[in-house]
């Protein structure tokens, strides 16, 4: 997944894009955003590295907006309790 080429990509977007858009600290992260890499690809996006498909982020926005939007794992477990109104089990 993290290829040479990707990681090309990436740098040159961060030198161009080098702060945050969520909170303006400098980012360290190129975001796939709206839609994931795995989504671009199963739409058939001839290049899902583009630019327009990628938005510069902080780790901390990073982490905090994949937390909320990734679907599966933890975020969504504690996402399904919520709107259950459940307690964690701990």
């Amino acid at each position: 997944m993290y290829t040479t080429r990707w990681q090309r990509i990436r740098r040159a977007y961060l030198y161009a894009n080098p702060w945050c858009v969520l909170c303006g600290q400098p980012a360290n992260v190129a975001d796939h955003y709206p839609l994931s890499r795995r989504e671009l690809i199963a739409r058939g996006e001839a290049n899902p590295d583009a630019a327009k498909h990628l938005r510069p982020l902080c780790i901390a926005c990073h982490n905090r907006e994949t937390a909320r939007n990734q679907p599966g794992g933890f975020a969504a477990e504690a996402r399904s309790r919520r709107e259950a109104n459940e307690r964690p089990p701990f």
